[in-house]
């Protein structure tokens, strides 16, 4: 008879390349299921706290934390181990009072770092599709999978805050000259730097960003970058690195 639930693991060595974990230690590990992030850019649930926060020992300590409701993820409790977390989620452990932001760092792709209470109701999420519906309406879909409806008129590629799990919109940042963005992917990931200038696409390249990065410059595509800040600030809006 078929398997009709799917597959709960996956080996080690497929594993997305970028999971910190070891991998001649058994040949399985957990799957992370489809839904939020695309899991070429996501840890499972128990994964990140077994191997990556390391408050766990196994999978079945990690299993029992988030059966008992003792893991929120953007402030929502989660209660499926594979459940995939990916960039800018936050990641509360309510029995330890620990708050973790998901981002890139050090050329690696995901890495987490500590936040505080107060940041852990807000969020980053970029603008990936923008759609006209029924009733002239906006839909807005984010990176993270998320979507929300709107009158306001923003762009694909532009930032914004929001406040979670509400999806409430603080503050936009736009995808313009003199902004800080953060590089998601690649050899610079975690690397924040000043955009230049913005080029339009074409047939054969995408819409891209000239970037100043640590005194270079460099040419990469929005795709890889999320605004962190308007042309007036020069931090972050929010906690984005250490």
């Amino acid at each position: 008879m078929a398997n009709k639930g799917g597959r709960t693991t996956v080996k080690r060595q497929l594993a997305p390349v970028f999971w910190d974990i070891n991998r001649k230690q058994g040949r399985f590990i957990l799957r992370t299921h489809p839904g939020t992030h695309s899991k070429k850019y996501s840890y499972s649930l128990g994964v990140l706290l077994r191997d990556i926060l390391k408050v766990t020992k196994n999978m079945h300590e990690a299993k029992k934390i988030v059966d008992a409701g003792k893991v929120k993820v953007d402030n929502v409790i989660r209660y499926n181990i594979h459940f995939a977390i990916g960039l800018m989620d936050t990641i509360e452990l309510i029995s330890s009072q620990k708050i973790y932001r998901l981002v890139p760092k050090n050329s690696l792709l995901l890495d987490p770092i500590e936040i505080n209470d107060n940041e852990k109701i807000l969020k980053l999420l970029k603008i990936k599709t923008k759609n006209i519906i029924k009733g002239n309406k906006i839909q807005y879909g984010f990176h993270d999978g998320k979507t929300i409806l709107s009158e306001a008129i923003y762009s694909v590629g532009d930032t914004c805050l929001v406040k979670v799990p509400e999806l409430e919109i603080i503050d936009t940042l736009k995808l313009q000259s003199d902004c800080l963005a953060i590089l998601t992917r690649g050899d610079n990931a975690g690397s924040i730097g000043k955009i230049q200038e913005i080029k339009e696409g074409t047939f054969s390249l995408p819409k891209r960003v000239i970037m100043s990065v640590d005194s270079r410059l460099l040419e990469i595509p929005i795709d890889m970058i999320m605004v962190v800040s308007d042309p007036n600030n020069n931090n972050p809006k929010i906690k984005v690195n250490e």
